[in-house]
């Protein structure tokens, strides 16, 4: 699995102004971020249709010590939905892990408690 040490966000409703429409500046220096990363750990960009596994490491809310201790590991069943992180992990491969997430024919993805907030991913090229 690959990593990639950022807190999980997920992908927001686009904003509309009179300009046309745009994402807010933290999720676009998130997707960033993350395309950064991953362009260190993929040098060639996959041209056939891949399977993507994502682990979404989501941060501990405060709580007692006993509670805190109990729920590392546990599934997260808060916000935010799965299926928004898992897009902008997907929209900040494009281009660079593959030409277009259109090519993800499968994920796998599961979002649990940790107390070192990350993202891990695998990609398989399907030949």
């Amino acid at each position: 699995m690959n990593k990639i040490n950022i807190i999980p966000k997920p992908a927001p409703r686009p904003r509309f102004s009179k300009f046309g429409t745009y994402n807010p500046k933290d999720y676009t220096d998130y997707k960033k971020a993350i395309s950064l990363i991953v362009s260190r750990l993929h040098k060639e960009v996959i041209l056939n249709a891949c399977e993507l596994t994502i682990c979404f490491y989501m941060p501990i809310p405060k709580m007692s010590k006993k509670k805190h201790l109990a729920i590392i590991g546990q599934p997260h069943i808060k916000k935010p939905d799965l299926d928004n992180l898992i897009k902008g992990v997907k929209d900040a491969m494009n281009g660079i892990v593959y030409k277009d997430d259109s090519q993800v024919y499968k994920i796998n993805a599961i979002k649990i408690y940790s107390e070192e907030p990350r993202i891990e991913y695998q990609i398989s090229n399907k030949k």
